[in-house]
């Protein structure tokens, strides 16, 4: 079905492929970049010294809120590198579609 509507050729039309056929491997790959993607970005968020208080401040004069005054520091930074992490998902995909295979086959040989 794929190669008739050409869905092979996308990136989402590949993600699907590669789920349907590596399954289990696929995922697991794929939540190990996910994870390693977000402690390295809590990590520069916390060793860098960036505060997200000052940001979501900002952010609640805009809103005419005050939900800054209410957050944790540290909840404010995990939440920044939540947010960040999935505006990295454009990047981190396409690496994980294209390493997916070589490294599905070298854990299967282990």
């Amino acid at each position: 079905r794929g190669i008739n509507t050409g869905e092979l050729y996308t990136f989402r039309g590949k993600f699907k492929a590669l789920a349907r056929d590596y399954g289990m491997g696929f995922m697991a790959w794929y939540w190990t970049c996910w994870c390693a993607t977000g402690a390295l970005t809590y990590l520069a968020i916390d060793v860098g010294g960036f505060e997200a208080l000052p940001l979501i401040a900002k952010i609640d004069g805009l809103f005419g809120t005050n939900v800054a005054g209410s957050i944790n520091p540290q909840l404010g930074n995990i939440a920044l590198a939540l947010a960040v992490n999935e505006v990295l998902e454009p990047v981190r995909l396409p690496i994980v579609v294209m390493t997916t295979k070589p490294v599905v086959k070298y854990m299967n040989r282990r």
